[in-house]
């Protein structure tokens, strides 16, 4: 059984050092493992500290009755001793490491409050910055420094919980920001924030205005299938436009959602309105009989795929036949959980030809196979086999 010793240097015998804690710690595993040990075991001498200032005290009150009081006791981690912790290799003896861990209560609370003035300092600032973006409406910078703005105040809490490990904490030090009226300005705003939509020309024509008309440098999202498919932001009339053959080019069919591409946080908050669009091909007029060689679910979700591109297949005697070939090369995670597919589709109409080899992702094998499938590119084969009879 592996064994580790600990000793205790106490700090009071060094003279002026009164606020000094050492630590010696030795290990038969590695220098690394000592200076953990070390660093572990400074921490709870802090903590000891903390702790002894905390214990319950007794008064009499005036009546002559007893009362007790206990505060709560912290906790206490070695990333407190990060800043300002030396820490000394020992001689190596029968084996052992040897480490040995300073720490300058003094000198460890100095660096913490100069560490929270420098970020008191950036938070004023990104304040001010915000506050522009307010007057410019730029919505999207807004959340941008608003997200900056709440992480500073995390890192400041931090810190000022760092510096209770080691010293009192003055009242003046409490944090206080004005980030619940930034919040509550930059929601109010949104809520007024609204999207509108118009298809045409294979274009998605979005409009993006609030109470005061239209919005510059909206960032706007299309999402489909839980991926956004498209990302743009709107130009100084409020308006971007979205190709949506790109888009039916890789699903002839379905709908796509129009919404704010800015944190999800804010976006609930406001109960800012997505728009739904639904969208489909248009009938080319081609009509195939088609022969599919594959199985059940394969031909289906292909047969489906060539509807939705907008040609029309049929059983039907006296139409052109387009014939096509799915082949599937398949490979399963280390963990089997999941199957990727590699497919090739050959599909031919008297001299028309077209290979294509998409790859799709699944649970199973089938699964992946129907997946690659709806990965065909529709402009491709509309191209090739919807020119005439």
């Amino acid at each position: 059984m592996t064994k580790f010793l600990f000793a205790v240097m106490l700090t009071a015998s060094l003279p002026f050092a009164a606020n000094l804690v050492t630590y010696t710690a030795t290990s038969n595993v590695s220098q690394k493992d000592a200076d953990k040990k070390a660093l572990e075991g400074a921490a709870m001498q802090i903590g000891a500290k903390v702790d002894s200032k905390m214990e319950t005290r007794v008064s009499e009150k005036a009546d002559g009755s007893i009362e007790k009081t206990t505060d709560n006791k912290k906790s206490v981690s070695t990333n407190v001793l990060l800043k300002g912790a030396k820490i000394v290799p020992g001689p190596k003896q029968n084996g052992m490491f040897q480490s040995t861990v300073t720490v300058d209560l003094d000198q460890l609370a100095s660096k913490i409050l100069l560490d929270l003035n420098q970020i008191k300092v950036q938070m004023k600032s990104k304040d001010s910055l915000i506050r522009l973006d307010m007057l410019d409406r730029d919505y999207r910078k807004m959340e941008a420094d608003m997200i900056q703005l709440e992480k500073l105040a995390g890192q400041y809490n931090d810190q000022l919980e760092a510096l209770s490990f080691v010293q009192a904490v003055p009242k003046e030090l409490q944090l206080e920001t004005t980030m619940g009226e930034l919040t509550e300005f930059l929601i109010s705003s949104m809520q007024t924030v609204k999207l509108e939509t118009e298809e045409k020309d294979g274009s998605l024509r979005v409009v993006v205005s609030d109470f005061a008309g239209p919005i510059a440098n909206f960032p706007v999202a299309l999402t489909q299938d839980g991926k956004n498919v498209a990302v743009a932001k709107t130009d100084a009339k409020g308006v971007v436009n979205f190709n949506l053959k790109k888009i039916k080019n890789l699903k002839p069919s379905g709908d796509v959602t129009v919404h704010a591409n800015m944190n999800f946080k804010f976006v609930r908050q406001s109960a800012l309105q997505n728009v739904n669009v639904t969208y489909g091909a248009k009938k080319t007029g081609v009509a195939y009989r088609l022969s599919c060689k594959g199985t059940a679910a394969e031909c289906g979700a292909l047969q489906k795929f060539l509807t939705d591109a907008g040609l029309t297949i049929a059983d039907q005697a006296g139409l052109p036949e387009l014939s096509v070939t799915l082949e599937f090369s398949d490979k399963d995670n280390s963990a089997k959980t999941l199957t990727t597919s590699r497919a090739t589709v050959k599909f031919s109409s008297a001299s028309k030809e077209l290979v294509e080899q998409p790859q799709g992702v699944g649970r199973d094998a089938e699964t992946a196979h129907v997946k690659a499938i709806s990965k065909l590119s529709a402009s491709k084969i509309l191209e090739i086999f919807a020119t005439g009879k």
